[in-house]
Protein backbone atom coordinates (compact mmCIF):
# COMPACT_ATOMS: atom_id res chain seq x y z
CA UNK A 1 0.00 0.00 0.00
CA UNK A 2 1.15 3.52 -0.79
CA UNK A 3 0.75 6.10 1.95
CA UNK A 4 1.64 9.78 2.24
CA UNK A 5 2.83 10.70 5.73
CA UNK A 6 3.17 14.29 6.93
CA UNK A 7 4.69 15.68 10.12
CA UNK A 8 3.91 19.37 10.50
CA UNK A 9 4.88 22.10 12.94
CA UNK A 10 4.46 25.85 12.89
CA UNK A 11 7.67 26.28 10.90
CA UNK A 12 7.73 23.45 8.36
CA UNK A 13 5.98 20.30 7.17
CA UNK A 14 7.92 17.18 6.20
CA UNK A 15 6.33 14.75 3.73
CA UNK A 16 7.19 11.12 2.98
CA UNK A 17 5.63 8.91 0.31
CA UNK A 18 5.87 5.25 1.27
CA UNK A 19 5.24 2.07 -0.67
CA UNK A 20 5.38 -1.01 1.50
CA UNK A 21 8.73 -0.82 3.27
CA UNK A 22 10.26 1.66 0.81
CA UNK A 23 10.55 5.44 0.96
CA UNK A 24 9.98 6.56 -2.62
CA UNK A 25 9.79 10.36 -2.19
CA UNK A 26 10.26 13.03 0.45
CA UNK A 27 9.65 16.76 0.47
CA UNK A 28 9.14 19.86 2.56
CA UNK A 29 6.60 22.69 2.63
CA UNK A 30 5.73 25.52 4.98
CA UNK A 31 4.25 24.70 8.37
CA UNK A 32 0.50 24.04 8.54
CA UNK A 33 -0.51 24.94 12.09
CA UNK A 34 -4.19 25.89 11.62
CA UNK A 35 -4.02 28.43 14.44
CA UNK A 36 -1.63 30.52 12.34
CA UNK A 37 -2.49 29.55 8.73
CA UNK A 38 -5.98 30.06 7.27
CA UNK A 39 -7.81 27.76 4.86
CA UNK A 40 -6.68 29.66 1.76
CA UNK A 41 -3.02 29.40 2.74
CA UNK A 42 -3.40 25.73 3.71
CA UNK A 43 -4.78 24.99 0.25
CA UNK A 44 -1.94 26.94 -1.40
CA UNK A 45 0.59 24.82 0.49
CA UNK A 46 -1.18 21.60 -0.51
CA UNK A 47 -1.41 22.63 -4.18
CA UNK A 48 2.34 23.26 -4.11
CA UNK A 49 2.82 19.81 -2.58
CA UNK A 50 0.60 18.17 -5.19
CA UNK A 51 2.68 19.71 -7.98
CA UNK A 52 5.89 18.39 -6.40
CA UNK A 53 4.68 14.82 -5.85
CA UNK A 54 5.92 12.29 -8.41
CA UNK A 55 2.34 11.04 -8.79
CA UNK A 56 -0.92 10.77 -6.86
CA UNK A 57 -1.26 7.00 -6.88
CA UNK A 58 -1.51 6.48 -3.13
CA UNK A 59 -4.38 5.23 -1.01
CA UNK A 60 -3.96 6.95 2.35
CA UNK A 61 -2.80 10.27 3.82
CA UNK A 62 -1.65 10.49 7.44
CA UNK A 63 -1.20 14.05 8.68
CA UNK A 64 0.32 14.78 12.12
CA UNK A 65 0.35 18.43 13.04
CA UNK A 66 0.71 21.04 15.75
CA UNK A 67 -2.56 22.81 16.54
CA UNK A 68 -4.63 19.72 15.65
CA UNK A 69 -5.82 18.71 19.12
CA UNK A 70 -8.83 20.98 18.72
CA UNK A 71 -11.68 19.44 16.68
CA UNK A 72 -12.40 22.65 14.78
CA UNK A 73 -8.73 23.03 13.80
CA UNK A 74 -8.55 19.38 12.79
CA UNK A 75 -11.61 19.89 10.57
CA UNK A 76 -9.92 22.90 8.96
CA UNK A 77 -6.99 20.69 7.95
CA UNK A 78 -9.39 18.03 6.64
CA UNK A 79 -11.24 20.65 4.61
CA UNK A 80 -8.00 21.76 2.98
CA UNK A 81 -7.11 18.16 2.08
CA UNK A 82 -10.60 17.47 0.72
CA UNK A 83 -10.22 20.53 -1.52
CA UNK A 84 -6.82 19.63 -2.96
CA UNK A 85 -6.87 15.83 -2.61
CA UNK A 86 -10.56 14.89 -3.08
CA UNK A 87 -11.46 11.21 -2.78
CA UNK A 88 -8.35 10.43 -0.71
CA UNK A 89 -8.78 8.93 2.73
CA UNK A 90 -7.12 11.33 5.19
CA UNK A 91 -6.42 10.91 8.89
CA UNK A 92 -5.40 13.94 10.95
CA UNK A 93 -3.73 13.60 14.33
CA UNK A 94 -1.56 15.71 16.62
CA UNK A 95 2.17 16.34 16.49
CA UNK A 96 2.25 14.78 19.95
CA UNK A 97 0.98 11.50 18.47
CA UNK A 98 3.74 11.65 15.85
CA UNK A 99 6.26 12.09 18.65
CA UNK A 100 4.74 9.20 20.63
CA UNK A 101 4.88 6.75 17.73
CA UNK A 102 8.42 7.82 16.87
CA UNK A 103 9.68 7.62 20.46
CA UNK A 104 7.76 4.69 21.90
CA UNK A 105 6.11 2.81 19.03
CA UNK A 106 3.50 0.72 20.85
CA UNK A 107 5.04 1.12 24.32
CA UNK A 108 3.99 3.55 27.03
CA UNK A 109 5.73 6.65 28.40
CA UNK A 110 5.57 10.40 28.86
CA UNK A 111 5.94 12.10 25.47
CA UNK A 112 7.14 15.69 25.19
CA UNK A 113 7.86 18.18 22.43
CA UNK A 114 10.39 20.97 22.89
CA UNK A 115 10.57 22.74 19.57
CA UNK A 116 8.96 25.97 18.36
CA UNK A 117 6.37 25.26 21.05
CA UNK A 118 6.11 22.69 23.84
CA UNK A 119 3.63 20.06 24.96
CA UNK A 120 3.51 16.71 26.73
CA UNK A 121 1.16 13.80 27.36
CA UNK A 122 0.83 10.32 28.85
CA UNK A 123 0.91 7.70 26.07
CA UNK A 124 -0.36 4.20 26.83
CA UNK A 125 1.01 2.61 23.66
CA UNK A 126 -2.11 3.26 21.62
CA UNK A 127 -3.53 6.66 22.56
CA UNK A 128 -3.02 9.48 25.06
CA UNK A 129 -4.80 8.72 28.33
CA UNK A 130 -4.04 12.24 29.53
CA UNK A 131 -2.15 15.30 28.34
CA UNK A 132 -1.31 18.80 29.49
CA UNK A 133 -3.67 21.41 27.99
CA UNK A 134 -1.84 23.26 25.23
CA UNK A 135 -1.98 26.99 26.03
CA UNK A 136 0.10 28.08 23.06
CA UNK A 137 2.60 30.84 22.53
CA UNK A 138 1.07 33.52 24.77
CA UNK A 139 0.22 31.51 27.89
CA UNK A 140 2.34 28.36 27.73
CA UNK A 141 5.06 26.70 25.63
CA UNK A 142 7.52 26.60 28.56
CA UNK A 143 11.01 25.48 27.55
CA UNK A 144 10.37 25.98 23.83
CA UNK A 145 12.18 28.10 21.25
CA UNK A 146 9.22 30.48 21.35
CA UNK A 147 9.54 30.77 25.13
CA UNK A 148 13.28 31.52 24.94
CA UNK A 149 12.91 33.88 21.98
CA UNK A 150 10.27 35.91 23.80
CA UNK A 151 12.63 36.59 26.70
CA UNK A 152 15.57 37.39 24.43
CA UNK A 153 13.56 39.94 22.42
CA UNK A 154 12.06 41.45 25.58
CA UNK A 155 15.48 41.76 27.23
CA UNK A 156 16.90 43.39 24.09
CA UNK A 157 14.32 46.18 24.06
CA UNK A 158 14.48 46.67 27.82
CA UNK A 159 18.28 46.97 27.47
CA UNK A 160 19.05 44.19 29.93
CA UNK A 161 20.52 41.81 27.34
CA UNK A 162 24.34 41.48 27.58
CA UNK A 163 26.08 43.84 25.15
CA UNK A 164 27.78 41.12 23.10
CA UNK A 165 24.50 39.28 22.56
CA UNK A 166 22.72 42.53 21.66
CA UNK A 167 25.42 43.30 19.07
CA UNK A 168 25.05 39.82 17.57
CA UNK A 169 21.27 40.20 17.30
CA UNK A 170 21.58 43.60 15.63
CA UNK A 171 23.85 42.06 12.97
CA UNK A 172 21.55 39.12 12.25
CA UNK A 173 18.02 40.47 12.77
CA UNK A 174 16.13 43.61 11.83
CA UNK A 175 15.55 45.02 15.31
CA UNK A 176 13.56 48.09 14.31
CA UNK A 177 10.76 47.91 16.85
CA UNK A 178 8.05 48.61 14.28
CA UNK A 179 9.29 45.67 12.21
CA UNK A 180 9.33 43.39 15.26
CA UNK A 181 5.79 44.32 16.32
CA UNK A 182 4.52 43.99 12.75
CA UNK A 183 6.13 40.54 12.36
CA UNK A 184 4.75 39.45 15.72
CA UNK A 185 1.17 40.75 15.55
CA UNK A 186 0.23 41.46 11.93
CA UNK A 187 2.03 39.22 9.45
CA UNK A 188 1.00 35.86 10.90
CA UNK A 189 3.08 33.07 12.45
CA UNK A 190 4.50 35.50 14.99
CA UNK A 191 5.37 32.52 17.21
CA UNK A 192 7.73 31.16 14.55
CA UNK A 193 9.36 34.56 14.12
CA UNK A 194 10.01 34.99 17.83
CA UNK A 195 11.19 31.37 18.11
CA UNK A 196 13.93 32.12 15.56
CA UNK A 197 15.72 34.23 18.19
CA UNK A 198 16.38 31.09 20.24
CA UNK A 199 19.23 30.33 17.84
CA UNK A 200 21.17 32.96 19.80
CA UNK A 201 21.38 30.53 22.73
CA UNK A 202 23.33 28.01 20.67
CA UNK A 203 25.67 30.74 19.42
CA UNK A 204 26.34 31.86 23.01
CA UNK A 205 25.99 28.47 24.67
CA UNK A 206 28.70 29.10 27.28
CA UNK A 207 27.49 32.57 28.22
CA UNK A 208 26.01 32.88 31.71
CA UNK A 209 22.91 34.60 30.27
CA UNK A 210 22.21 31.66 27.96
CA UNK A 211 22.86 29.05 30.63
CA UNK A 212 20.54 30.80 33.06
CA UNK A 213 17.73 31.30 30.54
CA UNK A 214 17.90 27.69 29.33
CA UNK A 215 17.89 26.33 32.86
CA UNK A 216 14.99 28.53 33.93
CA UNK A 217 12.99 27.59 30.83
CA UNK A 218 13.46 23.86 31.35
CA UNK A 219 12.71 24.19 35.06
CA UNK A 220 9.45 25.95 34.13
CA UNK A 221 8.59 23.12 31.74
CA UNK A 222 9.18 20.55 34.49
CA UNK A 223 7.34 22.57 37.14
CA UNK A 224 4.30 23.51 35.06
CA UNK A 225 3.92 20.67 32.56
CA UNK A 226 5.60 17.53 33.91
CA UNK A 227 4.25 18.25 37.40
CA UNK A 228 0.84 17.57 35.83
CA UNK A 229 1.81 13.87 35.99
CA UNK A 230 3.12 13.82 39.56
CA UNK A 231 0.48 11.31 40.61
CA UNK A 232 1.66 8.53 38.27
CA UNK A 233 4.48 6.07 38.91
CA UNK A 234 5.80 6.07 35.35
CA UNK A 235 8.76 8.46 35.19
CA UNK A 236 10.17 7.63 31.75
CA UNK A 237 10.13 10.48 29.26
CA UNK A 238 11.07 10.85 25.61
CA UNK A 239 11.41 14.24 23.94
CA UNK A 240 11.22 15.41 20.34
CA UNK A 241 12.38 18.78 19.02
CA UNK A 242 15.28 21.04 18.14
CA UNK A 243 15.49 22.59 21.61
CA UNK A 244 15.68 19.12 23.17
CA UNK A 245 18.39 18.00 20.74
CA UNK A 246 20.56 21.10 21.22
CA UNK A 247 20.23 21.33 25.00
CA UNK A 248 19.95 17.62 25.82
CA UNK A 249 22.66 17.63 28.49
CA UNK A 250 21.07 20.47 30.48
CA UNK A 251 17.62 18.92 30.13
CA UNK A 252 18.86 15.52 31.28
CA UNK A 253 20.55 17.02 34.35
CA UNK A 254 17.40 18.89 35.40
CA UNK A 255 15.13 15.90 34.78
CA UNK A 256 17.43 13.60 36.77
CA UNK A 257 17.36 15.98 39.73
CA UNK A 258 13.56 15.88 39.62
CA UNK A 259 13.37 12.07 39.48
CA UNK A 260 12.69 11.66 35.75
CA UNK A 261 14.47 9.25 33.40
CA UNK A 262 15.15 10.68 29.94
CA UNK A 263 15.21 7.62 27.71
CA UNK A 264 15.36 9.14 24.22
CA UNK A 265 15.78 12.48 22.46
CA UNK A 266 15.27 12.97 18.72
CA UNK A 267 15.44 16.22 16.80
CA UNK A 268 12.71 15.30 14.30
CA UNK A 269 10.32 12.34 14.43
CA UNK A 270 9.93 11.69 10.72
CA UNK A 271 12.57 8.96 10.26
CA UNK A 272 11.21 6.87 13.15
CA UNK A 273 7.65 7.72 12.13
CA UNK A 274 8.40 6.27 8.70
CA UNK A 275 9.61 3.08 10.38
CA UNK A 276 6.41 2.92 12.44
CA UNK A 277 4.19 3.26 9.36
CA UNK A 278 6.19 0.71 7.39
CA UNK A 279 5.81 -1.81 10.20
CA UNK A 280 2.22 -1.22 11.27
CA UNK A 281 0.23 0.16 8.35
Amino acid sequence: MRQLVAESGSTKTLWSLLEGNRLIWSGRTLGMNPYFVDLKKLCEILWSLRNDLPDNSFEQIYFYGSGCSNEAMKNLILEAFSTVFPNFKTEVDTDLMAAARALFGSNCGIVAILGTGSSCGLFNGEYFSDYVPSLGFSLGDEGSAGYFGKYIVRDYYYKILPAEISSYIEKHFDMDIDNTLNRLYKEGQGNTYIASFASVLAEFSTHIYSKHLIEEGIKSFVKLQLKYFDNIELKKIGIVGTVAAIHQKTINNILSREGWELIKVIKEPMDLLITYHMQTR
